[in-house]
């Protein structure tokens, strides 16, 4: 049964009132007779009522710190603090063909002056290359997508799974070139596979929620150098931040000196694109780098630095309150380093590390801890019993307090990328065309540009200082090629409950089969649409129930959109990346029981035919193949379109109704006299039901449909 809530604070001051008064008469033996407020007695009374009212409604409430504690005692993180939001900005120099360097910590601002810069999180070499074309092997051959690309048609970069792979990404070199050492940093915005399954996207390569430990899909190999004539790059040349095209993300390359005019390629190659799905190309951005709504302060002080007067001007009592410069109220967001000189007892100064916590309640007398208070811009000390009070040595020269923090974050960086640059909205053009400039300028309606390398310039304005550029002062601009996301307030101690109440109930431990199957479909960083549980199967044992062996078949997310299936880069049947399968092996290890075994495989497919009887020709033969191939789908099919059921019974009579369902639904009243089925290669099956083994999917199917001649004639026979 449901417990109502407690609740403590039930009496109001008026009902304290009343319960003590009529207990005078009883208390005082009848020697009490005047209860008026007039009496110095009752007078005495109201006020400890009043006081008593306070403390029950103070019993009644949950305080920061006992919610603070009760999360650690659960493992639940404690309340999330302010994070900033991030975006991927590219830098355009306002000269064309110049090269520069932006340093980290520099600033751009879309609205500069009110508070909403975004700083780079490293230097950038921002180098006079241009994006001239795109090509993708298929079959024997290089087809060019570059006019795919503009377009904003997303460009498969490899072919079924297992064949060879080859992408050319065509540059030109203009202005002075670059040296031998320069860093190209390009982005490549992949698209994610769309379908009916749940949970969040696979994180991009830019921001906290990417995760790096996960296996690539496949292994890459780079090669740079003259159209035709390319050379690996060496080891340690390549960060590749798509994790291995499994996600969006900066890939920064450490290029060898290339003269200006030159027409070079960069080649990405693998042996074997063993993707779930070819990983389809978006956008392609050089100069590119992630930017964050937090600024950087490093902080040194003296003596009589102002925050270190705050400290030591003061008595050291309980409460010592530091308010950083730089602005902080309402901007501070963390600070990543504290350290302060104080003096030993034995009367020399010695340096000491300060460390950031939500709540100083579980902190004892000696701990060096502070909490930091957003809303004012400052640091909170203890009291000498939850936290030491801070005494810095502010007698000698030197460093006293050295500090790092951050400032800004909050939802105010929020917002959308930039549109296209130069065109009205009403016929905005895709934005992979700011990677090609010379398509970029046929597209709209204006004269062509001088020159074919000079790209637009960007909404974005350059608000730092003229030491951030090399060299100094360099004019340029930047644009914004993702959306800005991730910035949000601390997080409240009512909104933590409400997480933790939350993140008790998901899964940790690998105990049930369905424990296996959510273990395996909330994996970090790997698209898993469906996984099943097969208890007692072991691979090197497949006609055997081994006891403690548990194996999970995973399928993974691939494109399911309209359009998708008749695509060339179609997959019909998913298998998981030898990467993926990694991944969830050792989320199911770390959380499985002691003395169990536990597997991850891929889906085991098994050919099904299926052949449709007509009572009449009809032109709706492709829309029935369709039907009943969506109908067998291992993500889409079954009754209720999540999929065909791992080891699911074929029955004749299902495949019967939805085919006459997708005839009415196209307004066809063309009779389907029989369905029958058949595995493998046997016999078919119209009436009887055909089992698969357990753990099994449907695939590749093969439909045929048959259509009744008139009397005398044969049936004709048609391959869908």
């Amino acid at each position: 049964m449901t417990l109502a809530p407690l609740r403590l604070d039930d009496l109001s001051w008026a009902d304290l009132v009343e319960a003590v008064r009529s207990r005078i008469p009883a208390e005082s033996s009848g020697r009490w007779t005047l209860h008026a407020p007039v009496d110095p007695g009752m007078t005495l009374l109201d006020l400890q009522a009043y006081l008593l009212e306070q403390q029950v409604y103070r019993l009644d409430q949950v305080p920061d710190a006992v919610v603070h504690a009760v999360l650690r005692l659960l493992g639940v993180p404690g309340p999330a603090p302010a994070t900033a939001a991030v975006t991927v900005l590219q830098i355009v120099p306002q000269a064309p063909g110049t090269r520069l360097r932006i340093r980290e910590g520099a600033s751009f601002s879309r609205e500069p002056g009110r508070g909403r810069d975004f700083y780079l999180d490293r230097d950038l070499d921002v180098l006079p290359v241009c994006v001239a074309g795109l090509s993708v092997r298929e079959g024997t051959g290089d087809r060019d997508r570059t006019a795919d690309l503009a377009a904003g048609r997303p460009v498969p970069l490899t072919g079924v799974h297992g064949r060879p792979a080859r992408v050319r990404i065509r540059l030109s070199v203009s202005g002075d070139g670059f040296p031998d050492g320069g860093t190209l940093s390009l982005l490549l915005a992949l698209e994610q596979p769309a379908g009916p399954w749940t949970g969040s996207r696979t994180p991009d390569g830019w921001t906290a929620g990417a995760v790096p430990d996960v296996p690539p899909p496949v292994r890459l190999s780079w090669s740079y150098g003259a159209v035709g004539d390319t050379a690996p790059l060496p080891e340690g040349a390549v960060a590749d931040g798509t994790g291995g095209l499994r996600r969006s993300g900066l890939v920064r390359l450490t290029l060898p000196a290339t003269a200006a005019g030159a027409e070079v390629e960069l080649v990405l190659a693998t042996p074997a694109s063993t993707y779930a799905a070819p990983p389809r190309l978006l956008r392609l951005s050089p100069n590119s780098v992630p930017a964050h709504h937090a600024q950087r302060v490093r902080l040194e002080e003296a003596p009589d630095g102002p925050v270190v007067a705050q400290l030591s001007g003061r008595p050291p009592l309980p409460g010592l309150t530091a308010v950083l410069p730089g602005d902080a109220a309402g901007r501070l967001i963390d600070v990543v380093r504290f350290t302060l000189r104080e003096r030993d007892d034995t009367g020399s100064g010695r340096t000491h590390d300060w460390t950031a916590v939500p709540d100083l309640a579980f902190s004892g007398p000696l701990d060096r801890v502070f909490t930091v208070d957003r809303a004012l811009g400052a640091l909170r000390f203890g009291d000498g019993l939850t936290g030491r009070i801070p005494k810095p040595d502010a007698t000698g020269p030197g460093t006293v307090l050295r500090a790092e923090y951050r400032l800004g974050g909050g939802p105010s960086g929020n917002g959308g990328a930039d549109p296209a640059v130069g065109v009205p909205a009403r016929a905005a053009q895709p934005a992979a065309l700011l990677a090609f400039p010379a398509l970029a300028g046929f597209a709209r309606p204006q004269p062509q540009r001088a020159a074919e390398d000079e790209s637009p310039p960007g909404d974005w304005v350059f608000t730092g200082g003229s030491s951030d550029t090399e060299p100094p002062d360099a004019p340029c601009t930047a644009r914004a090629l993702v959306p800005s996301t991730g910035g949000a307030e601390p997080e409240t101690p009512a909104a933590a409950r409400r997480r933790a109440a939350t993140a008790l109930a998901v899964v940790t431990r690998a105990v049930t089969a369905a424990d296996h199957e959510e273990l395996a479909l909330s994996t970090p960083g790997v698209a898993v649409a469906r996984a099943h549980a097969l208890v007692g199967a072991h691979p090197s044992h497949p006609s055997r129930n081994v006891p403690g062996a548990v194996t999970t078949i995973v399928v993974p997310r691939v494109p399911r959109a309209a359009g998708d299936s008749t695509a060339p880069d179609a997959v019909p049947l998913p298998v998981p990346d030898p990467g993926a399968l990694a991944a969830v092996r050792a989320r199911l290890e770390a959380g499985r029981l002691l003395g169990a075994q536990v597997f991850a495989a891929p889906p085991r497919y098994r050919p099904v035919r299926v052949r449709v009887t007509l009572s009449a020709d009809t032109a709706r033969r492709q829309l029935l193949d369709a039907a009943l191939r969506r109908f067998l789908d291992p993500l889409t099919g079954g009754d209720d379109g999540t999929g065909w059921p791992f080891g699911g019974v074929l029955r004749p009579s299902a495949l019967l109704r939805a085919a006459e369902r997708a005839l009415r639904a196209a307004g066809d009243r063309t009779p389907v006299q029989a369905v029958a089925a058949a595995l493998d290669d046997g016999p078919y099956e119209s009436c009887g039901d055909l089992p698969l083994r357990p753990g099994e999917l449907p695939g590749p199917v093969e439909i045929l449909v048959c259509t009744t001649q008139p009397s005398g004639a044969a049936p004709r026979e048609v391959r869908a």
